[in-house]
């Protein structure tokens, strides 16, 4: 298949520099020539806005995130840990336990947190909810318009049973079934929730060592010429030998994007506006020779295609006025000039 393909890594808040090499991209004319996007977790979503949606409004999404509402610490209440603890063998009539459930009512320390992060470090459990993300998915995009796209568009997770990498091509899911797939590939454990979907439970496709947090795979097998790979990491790279034949272009950040608190989990307006810049700069450092290469192929093809347009004009006109010269000698020939004439024309 002729043509570009995309892939965006996973790494939560940081994915707003991928935004900002969409934005170059979408500046020279060359997001039409895109024809197939992966991505992991973050860049799972990304790729669907790219496929299903505009970049204006990725670019909107992204500076209007909000980081208190992406990440919502997970309301639990008294009933529920309540239940918690009979369903772990607990008497709720206990002394100890109906203390406890003083606590988290807020009849005592009026601090429902307290419960709320006793019952995360004991049951592991996530914390926090996606309500944030699901809004940012249904705002922006257009699921008719991603399932009806020629262009191929994949999502990465890890399914929790044997930790296997699976690919999901959302083009072919109901607008539910897309939600929850981009919701599983980027379910960080302990962060986010994991995801049920068909009866098996999904979380971050990025996940170290088990899981493909530049999924590269997809693009390539969907038979793309070129493969631009944007990172949200300075220490990934792309293996090449992987994808023999395939022309890869790498963007890599020149400076950390954050660890884990300061980007993979900051979505503020402000780290989302640094990063969306930063992503374009680079992608134009990296691509301006190209491009600049390109524009010259370009304007040599248009030049020569001038000229063989012109010779074309020049050919048919030879043939014009060699016609015209055969009629001209056939009627003097007639005339009785034919000596006159070959005289007159003859080379000196």
């Amino acid at each position: 298949m002729k043509g570009i393909g995309l892939v965006f890594a996973g790494g939560g808040g940081k994915g707003a520099y991928e935004i900002g090499v969409w934005k170059y991209l979408h500046e020279i004319g060359l997001d039409p020539y895109i024809r197939a996007v992966s991505g992991t977790s973050v860049g799972a979503l990304n790729a669907a806005l790219f496929v299903g949606s505009s970049y204006e409004m990725a670019e909107y999404l992204w500076l209007n995130i909000n980081q208190d509402k992406i990440l919502t610490p997970k309301e639990i209440s008294a009933k529920d840990i309540m239940k918690w603890l009979a369903a772990n063998g607990l008497n709720i009539a206990a002394p100890i336990t109906m203390g406890f459930s003083k606590v988290v009512s807020g009849a005592i320390m009026g601090t429902e947190k307290i419960a709320q992060t006793l019952l995360m470090n004991v049951r592991r459990e996530h914390m926090f909810s996606r309500d944030g993300i699901v809004d940012m998915i249904s705002e922006g995009l257009d699921f008719n318009m991603l399932r009806t796209s020629d262009i191929p568009c994949y999502a990465t997770c890890v399914c929790c049973q044997g930790f296997e990498v699976e690919r999901f091509k959302l083009n072919e899911y109901s607008d539910s079934e897309i939600t929850t797939l981009l919701l599983a590939s980027s379910a960080i454990p302990v962060i986010f929730e994991n995801e049920q979907f068909r009866g098996r439970k999904y979380c971050d496709g990025g996940i170290p060592v088990v899981g493909d947090n530049v999924p590269v795979k997809p693009v390539y097998d969907a038979g793309v010429e070129n493969i631009i790979v944007v990172h949200l990491s300075q220490d990934t790279v792309v293996d090449r030998e992987q994808f023999p034949g395939a022309k890869i272009i790498e963007i890599v950040p020149s400076e950390d994007l954050g660890n884990a608190l300061t980007g993979t989990l900051d979505f503020s307006p402000e780290g989302a506006s640094y990063r969306l810049e930063l992503g374009y700069k680079e992608a134009k450092r990296v691509m301006q020779p190209m491009v600049e290469m390109l524009i010259m192929a370009v304007a040599n093809q248009r030049m020569l295609k001038a000229a063989r347009q012109k010779n074309i004009e020049f050919e048919q006109k030879r043939q014009e006025l060699l016609k015209k010269e055969a009629e001209i000698k056939e009627k003097m020939e007639n005339d009785g000039f034919g000596a006159v004439f070959s005289e007159l024309i003859k080379e000196k």
